[in-house]
């Protein structure tokens, strides 16, 4: 016995395998379009974040960063005591160490503390109070307190950590003696 297949336009299988494919199609290209458009797509926009320059956790007491990023320092007064018993300047008072901080002291510090330190900047009075880094306290701080200060503020003063790099922020407190030495010997002359 012998069977005859008729074809019809459209129907049996072949006509079924393409309306799947073509609605396949089309139901792939309306969700490409509008998947964006779900409410899972934004999860990482809406997690939870730290504050810039934070970490998840504290890194371990007397540990060392080893992509050379300096940990966490806060800018409260306690912290850069603690800073100056335990952070010793590396870098040498050379005079290219002193002449490197002498243009950065004028570039970042003597808008509020004066070309010679002495808190008499062009600021002062104008937007914030300024300290004289010539008084008996600032010069009694260690060269650690000073580069915490530098480093990360303070009560006024704006932190540099982005702006200067850990050399530079030496070379500043190199300077910052430097500018107390002359001024101890000027006050001691009259």
């Amino acid at each position: 016995m012998v069977k005859v297949f008729r074809h019809h336009a459209g129907t049996g299988s072949h006509g079924r395998v393409w309306s799947r494919v073509i609605l396949s199609l089309g139901l792939g290209l309306f969700c490409a379009t509008f998947a964006h458009a779900l409410p899972w797509n934004d999860d990482m926009y809406w997690q939870p974040e730290l504050e810039a320059g934070t970490a998840a956790r504290p890194p371990v007491a007397d540990s060392v960063p080893t992509t050379g990023i300096e940990p966490p320092m806060s800018s409260r007064i306690t912290e850069r005591i603690k800073a100056g018993l335990r952070v010793r300047n590396p870098a040498e008072p050379t005079p290219q160490s002193i002449q490197n901080g002498e243009g950065l002291f004028r570039i970042y510090c003597a808008m509020c503390h004066g070309e010679q330190g002495r808190g008499d900047g062009q600021m002062v009075g104008k937007v914030v109070p300024s300290s004289d880094l010539h008084t008996e306290r600032i010069r009694n701080q260690k060269d650690g307190y000073l580069y915490a200060t530098i480093r990360s503020g303070g009560l006024v003063m704006p932190a540099y950590q982005h702006a200067l790099s850990t050399t530079e922020r030496w070379d500043l407190v190199n300077y910052v003696r430097h500018l107390q030495q002359q001024g101890a010997r000027r006050d001691q002359s009259q």
